[in-house]
């Protein structure tokens, strides 16, 4: 009997750890994270301190369901668009988040001092992250594709010169051709969708534009040039000088009716 109930003690104790382990938090299910109360781990297997961190983070999450928290972690090897969301530049780094509100933690790495900061609510005493800086924005979601890119890239120049033996200054020159051919290319996609949306007002020739009406005297000369006729000058010998010199003098023929 004594061995029946001992058994059912064990297999009990069993389930509720193999039940309280950290939740995996992915790219696909992070928004998760912005309903109820979370505290989140960024690691990397191949961090030395994240390994060493495992054992503490593995028993701070067998106390979720009595601080009626949600204990997650991320691996930002796997999931570098949420290492750039949460602007991550060391490892481990920690996070509680409540409600949608982000907070750093930056407090000691013990098991008891984790679960006083839940418990006691210090987290409270925290202003959270600033909007521009909330990993929901735009701004960071923007940010983290770009992290996903560097990523890629990344990978793609190590498949490059493992896999196919391609010189590194080689990559450096194919990566070059390839940014200016994408910025010409993302340039033209702009300059087009600016046409599009805010179409340039049409500005006519001057030779276009309507002449002005006459004004006096000086205006009839301009409506009979705009008219195409031309106006003539003779030069006419009808002066001399005293001493026999002539000086031409210019005179305005009148065109007959």
């Amino acid at each position: 009997m004594y061995n029946m109930i001992f058994l059912l003690f064990t297999l009990l104790l069993f389930s509720s750890q193999a039940t309280s382990k950290p939740i995996q938090v992915t790219e696909e299910n992070w928004s998760d994270v912005l309903k109820g109360e979370w505290m989140l781990e960024f690691m990397a297997p191949w961090c030395p301190a994240c390994r060493g961190f495992v054992e503490t983070w593995d028993k701070f999450s067998d106390w979720s369901q009595d601080l009626e928290i949600n204990v997650g972690v991320v691996d930002v090897t796997e999931n570098p668009g949420l290492s750039g969301r949460f602007l991550i530049s060391a490892l481990p780094s920690l996070y509680h988040i409540k409600d949608g509100e982000f907070r750093q933690y930056k407090g000691g790495r013990k098991e008891s001092e984790l679960i006083s900061f839940v418990d006691d609510k210090k987290w409270q005493e925290m202003d959270p992250i600033p909007w521009y800086f909330s990993p929901a924005s735009i701004q960071m979601a923007a940010l983290g594709e770009f992290f996903k890119a560097a990523m890629i890239v990344r990978d793609l120049y190590n498949t490059m010169t493992k896999d196919y033996g391609i010189p590194e200054w080689a990559c450096y020159v194919i990566f070059a051709i390839a940014t200016i051919l994408l910025g010409l290319i993302l340039g033209l996609l702009i300059v087009l969708c600016c046409d599009m949306m805010l179409p340039s007002k049409y500005v006519p020739h001057p030779k276009e534009r309507p002449q002005p009406g006459p004004q006096g005297d000086g205006s009839q000369k301009e409506d009979e040039d705009a008219d195409g006729e031309e106006s003539e000058t003779d030069i006419i010998d009808d002066t001399k000088s005293a001493d026999g010199d002539s000086k031409p003098r210019r005179r305005r023929v009148k065109k007959a009716d």
